[in-house]
């Protein structure tokens, strides 16, 4: 019997090379060197653009608003029209960074990363004004990217991994106030669409964590060398995304493959992978069981529909 999970959807996509697809509470937010797209759930209509060069991880209103758009050195809250509604200038990020910009539309907050001497800072501005700033470590120039908990936490996650990372959580009601934000050092958020929980990976990425709630003591998580044999101590998971109840993680070094873990983490089996997803192209979960892949060089995008999963088996992980 088949392991499948995904069937396509429609025809394959071409977007910008170097386009990036993430979920949006209307469809598809689609980043480009050229700007920021919201696509419906069915790639068939565009729903927002915001056109400009050099963006870094800039995102889209819930309500489709505004854009929140970080450049090489500025920040800027942008309408409809394109025109700028707010602007901050700062000294420039180093060559290889460019920040990140959010608006969260139900407390009205634009929040951004700003460079700084000795640390790295996270600006929370309402009202046009600055209420809030949240001293960073060093880390916040590299693909850094702002995300948003089931609690209604901001969630600032820093850092790919070579050179340490880390993911800061603040309140955004509290702003005025003193801010002591969650931190989970030498982790990595992934944006699970469908899953209250948080889930991360380690530093290293060969570490699956999945906590309730943000400030949760506890976790589950699971090493990627635990998953399926064949699998050695240290190889990398690539991407995680959320079917029902269930995770499909992705991990391997040279063959990348596919596996089903239950929510717990402590069962997983082997998925056959789809046809036309090679390796390096990456899956994200989206609105109503849908998932669009993505490859980076390409810009080659696909949608797809999550079918009926096997089923798991109480036991112990496979080694």
């Amino acid at each position: 019997m088949s392991n499948g999970f995904l069937t396509a959807v429609g025809a394959e996509l071409t977007m910008p090379e170097r386009s990036t697809v993430a979920a949006h509470p209307e469809g598809w937010l689609v980043r480009s060197p050229r700007g920021v797209d919201v696509f419906d759930a069915m790639f068939e209509q565009v729903l927002f653009t915001a056109t400009f060069g050099g963006c870094g991880t800039s995102t889209v209103s819930d309500a489709l608003d505004y854009a929140a758009v970080t450049l090489q050195d500025r920040a800027q809250l942008r309408g409809r029209d394109g025109s700028v509604v707010w602007e901050h200038v700062h000294g420039g990020w180093p060559q290889w960074g460019t920040g990140s910009a959010y608006w969260d539309s139900a407390t009205e907050t634009f929040a951004f990363t700003e460079p700084g001497d000795d640390s790295d800072h996270w600006h929370l501005v309402r009202d046009g004004k600055l209420v809030a700033s949240v001293e960073l470590t060093e880390l916040t120039a590299g693909g850094s990217h702002v995300a948003r908990s089931a609690d209604g936490r901001l969630g600032l996650s820093m850092g790919a991994g070579q050179d340490g990372c880390a993911i800061y959580w603040i309140n955004p009601t509290g702003l005025g106030e003193r801010l002591d934000p969650v931190v989970h050092d030498d982790e990595i958020l992934l944006d699970v669409v469908g899953q209250n929980s948080v889930v991360t990976l380690s530093h290293e990425t060969d570490v699956l964590r999945v906590r309730s709630t943000v400030d949760a003591v506890s976790f589950v998580s699971a090493r990627s060398d635990e998953i399926g044999d064949g699998l050695d101590e240290g190889v990398p998971f690539h991407w995680v995304v959320a079917a029902g109840d269930h995770f499909v993680a992705c991990a391997g070094d040279e063959e990348e493959r596919v596996f089903l873990s239950a929510a717990d983490l402590g069962s997983w089996v082997e998925l056959d992978r789809p046809t036309g997803m090679d390796d390096g192209t990456v899956l994200v979960s989206g609105p109503g069981g849908l998932c669009a892949s993505y490859d980076w060089p390409s810009g080659a995008v696909r949608l797809w529909q999550v079918s009926e999963l096997p089923r798991l088996t109480d036991g112990p992980r496979p080694r």
